[in-house]
């Protein structure tokens, strides 16, 4: 595997495991997910479709989902594992 791209996949298991770096947290990779929909859906209305690109609109949604998944994750922080 090439050097950048095993630094890139350990710096998204960082963002998406728990404290112990093994258990994936759902709330993490869910935040993720929609975060990546929410883009994709949004390239594809504006390239795909031909709608005009709203910046209110997609900054609004944008930072719902990113608050949303920051109470996720807050919410989920005593389950977690402990380290090791």
């Amino acid at each position: 595997m090439l050097p950048w791209l095993r630094r890139f996949a350990g710096a998204i298991k960082h963002l998406l495991t728990t404290k112990d770096g093994e258990t994936y947290a759902p709330s993490r990779v869910y935040w993720c997910l929609a975060a990546l929909q929410f883009l994709c859906l949004s390239a594809w209305s504006v390239v795909g479709q031909g709608q005009a690109f709203n910046h209110t609109d997609f900054g609004t949604g944008m930072g719902l989902i990113l608050t949303a998944g920051g109470i996720g994750v807050w919410i989920t922080r005593k389950s977690e594992p402990d380290e090791d």
